[in-house]
């Protein structure tokens, strides 16, 4: 069997439509060239005095996702610098790669010196687009080129000039101004058409450039299309629902990405790859006057005949580009002739508003072919109430008000559920409601917060932790002597804790270890786990679908947050072993005599009472010891206290020696010493004091002291069961002690 390459993808936010469009694209060609492909979608490079600004402090923290891909060890890295650093000069980029070191790189959507690249051929759409607009007779085009230090910026500024002089259109200095190309460009917007009112069209690096210009020209009241026309660059989806939908060059991301799969494959492979280049199209819209759709004041111009016939060309314009447009549009230009029957030409009657419904109900209940441009058929239903408003009978205004009222309702209710489904929204909040119940048992939560991914749209999970939680702060190195705990995987909803043992890994081991699925190309999107400036590790999920992009940010915070919540508990619990160890041991040294290291008085009676609740119901008994040690006023006057010490400390030993490890026994002060002990621990009374008598014989014999040593010991057989007992019991001890002293 070949070996199956392992390739990695760096992207900008992977919301971003380029990003998204990309990885589609990457993830597509990838599983058809049978390899493994990583994507580690990190953030936009240079925008943290932005971020700063709005107040989203900890942006930097996804770029950590690039430190990781470094330390991987990939067979080859494609990095989309184009978006990921799109605010970056050359020499920035080069120390952001240079962490990859000699790891084959390809640069996308932007060159780098000393790198290979797949860039977009930024000429040829737009070179269309402006023989489009010399076409129509516009002879003063403008151009919003967007940073001079973006290559893409750079390239396009390039091909309008050449486009205007191959079209032998005028160039002037202020018809181009650089501007910001993703944040509030419509200052330079402002400044462009006060400078040049003689515009007829502009020119705009990207379609965001083109939004501001947007704003500028509908403040002005310059209808957009027939006074200017406007032409952006990437079709962003959002292009088509603009006011009117914008003319735009098409720069095909999902092709580009899987491009770039082929050409990393090429290079691994050993085959030929070249430099390679994703061509471009302009598509005209309606910003250009290509079937110029009027503006909402527009319709409403004329007669009852030009109003129709208005809204029906509004209405065909709308649907650009779906592969049913002709049928949807044949719809509702019936609905719209059967309004104007309805309410326009007589006095409906009771049933209009239910047959009326019925007919809107089919069209909008139809499987999802209004999808993509529900927003506008959202919008143009209060058109054609304004038309069926001012032009209908009196006696039908409440009927019409009625169903634009139900309609209304189900158009909102549509269109809000085509964004995001009940039954979505309900698996968002399973998954969320699971990560934040995370309980104590810290290794099976480790797997538990990944079991509900599978109904996000992850057929397979695998997380992974940082041995110890890493901080970082911007401005600073994250630091590359890392290594890994695999803490658990999913495949589908069945999830595994990996064993504490077989955890431990270093960052290459966690995109290749055998856990991970082998038997088809493997599709894995990084999700970093993260709060604040804390980093805890990351989880590598595999896409079923392309719904996991749209909720890729909810599982990060949502499994960074539990994961935090883990790392908050095991701190706990080891905070709470070690406190109880140390109360154990304080409880201990409370208990002990410091001297002789046996029980002390207090702790003598506490360790008695657990010793009787343990026998309780026993009818052995116990053995009740009280001892005293012989002649210690004359040891300690004639030898010193230190020979006090060292007899009162022979006496503990004697005491353990003769009753065993079983006896619990307690020094009562001076040399006086307490025991008590189980029978059944045991042989018999008589056993104890031939033990006791063995031990002082043998020190005695040693003559290893100037002194002989001795020990009154008196002994009584008894049912204990409370300490009551317990004190009754030593007293005869101590009396029989007191015996055997006044007999001597």
């Amino acid at each position: 069997m070949n070996k199956r390459y392992n390739v990695c993808l760096l992207v900008a936010k992977i919301v971003d439509f380029f990003s998204s469009e990309l990885v589609k694209g990457a993830i597509m060609a990838a599983k058809g060239l049978d390899i493994n492909l990583t994507v580690m979608p990190g953030n936009y490079i240079g925008e943290q005095e932005h971020n700063d600004q709005i107040g989203m402090h900890y942006e930097y923290q996804y770029n950590v996702l690039f430190d990781y891909a470094a330390m991987a060890h990939f067979d080859y890295v494609i990095a989309a610098v184009g978006t990921i650093g799109y605010n970056l000069e050359e020499k920035e980029l080069k120390k952001f790669l240079a962490p990859f070191g000699n790891t084959p790189l390809l640069c996308v959507a932007s060159p780098v010196e000393g790198y290979d690249h797949l860039c977009f051929d930024n000429y040829s759409g737009l070179s269309d687009a402006i023989k489009h607009l010399a076409s129509q007779g516009r002879k003063h085009i403008g151009i919003m080129a967007g940073r001079p230090d973006n290559s893409d910026c750079a390239e396009r500024y390039e091909a309008y000039r050449k486009s205007l002089a191959e079209n032998g259109l005028e160039y002037k200095d202020s018809y181009a101004v650089y501007c910001d190309i993703s944040f509030d460009s419509t200052t330079e917007a402002k400044k462009l058409l006060d400078d040049n009112p003689e515009l007829d069209a502009v020119i705009c690096a990207n379609d965001k450039i083109a939004a501001e210009l947007y704003k500028v020209l509908h403040e002005r009241n310059i209808a957009i299309g027939r006074d200017i026309a406007v032409v952006g660059f990437d079709d962003q989806p959002a292009a088509k629902n603009y006011d009117p939908p914008l003319a735009t060059v098409k720069a095909d991301a999902r092709m580009m990405g899987s491009m770039a799969v082929e050409k990393a494959v090429s290079y691994l492979r050993g085959e030929p790859t070249g430099d390679m280049v994703v061509s471009t199209r302009f598509i005209p819209r309606h910003s250009c006057n290509s079937g110029y759709m009027p503006m909402p004041k527009d319709i409403f111009e004329g007669n009852s005949d030009d109003t129709k016939k208005r809204l029906k060309a509004s209405v065909a314009s709308l649907f650009e580009g779906i592969p049913d447009k002709d049928k949807i549009c044949t719809e509702i230009d019936e609905i719209i002739d059967y309004f104007d029957k309805e309410f326009l030409r007589g006095v409906s009657d009771e049933s209009a508003k239910e047959r009326c419904l019925e007919r809107i109900n089919i069209l909008i209940s139809s499987d999802l072919r209004l999808f993509s441009g529900m927003s506008r058929i959202y919008s143009l239903h209060e058109l054609i109430y304004i038309w069926l408003i001012r032009n209908c009978r009196s006696e039908n205004i409440p009927v019409v008000r009625e169903i634009y009222t139900i309609l209304d309702q189900k158009l909102r209710k549509r269109y809000i559920n085509n964004k995001t489904t009940d039954e979505q929204s309900h698996l968002e909040n399973i998954f969320i409601r699971e990560a934040l119940t995370v309980g104590m048992n810290l290794k099976d939560s480790y797997a538990a917060i990944l079991k509900c991914l599978c109904n996000l749209g992850s057929q397979t999970s695998y997380l992974y932790l940082l041995d110890k939680p890493v901080i970082h702060n911007f401005g600073f190195d994250f630091p590359d002597d890392i290594s890994w705990k695999f803490k658990s995987y999913s495949f589908g909803a069945n999830t595994f804790s990996i064993p504490e043992n077989e955890q431990k890994m270093y960052t290459p081991e966690v995109f290749r270890n055998s856990f991970l699925v082998s038997d088809r190309p493997r599709i894995l999107i990084a999700s970093i786990l993260f709060t604040g400036s804390t980093h805890y590790g990351l989880a590598l999920l595999e896409p079923d679908g392309p719904d996991l992009f749209r909720e890729l940010e909810l599982i990060t915070y949502q499994l960074s947050s539990a994961v935090r919540t883990l790392d908050i508990l095991r701190s706990l619990n080891d905070h709470m072993s070690d406190m109880y160890e140390k109360n154990t041991e304080l409880e201990t040294e409370s208990r002990t005599d410091e001297l002789t290291r046996v029980l002390n008085r207090k702790g003598f009676y506490s360790a008695c009472e657990e010793l009787m609740e343990k026998h309780s119901g026993n009818n052995d008994g116990f053995i009740i010891c009280y001892t005293d040690t012989d002649d210690l006023r004359d040891i300690n006057r004639l030898h010193g206290h230190i020979q006090g010490d060292f007899v009162i400390k022979l006496s503990s030993d004697c005491l353990r020696y003769a009753f065993g490890r079983n006896a619990v026994v307690g020094r009562m002060g001076g040399g006086e010493f307490a025991v008590m002990i189980h029978r059944s621990q045991i042989m018999s009374t008589d056993d104890i004091i031939q033990r006791k008598e063995r031990f002082i014989a043998d020190f005695n014999k040693s003559k290893i002291k100037p002194y002989s040593y001795n020990m009154s010991l008196g002994m009584v057989e008894t049912q204990c069961s409370t300490r009551a007992d317990l004190e009754s019991a030593l007293e005869k001890a101590c009396e029989i002690i007191l015996a055997s002293k006044s007999s001597k």
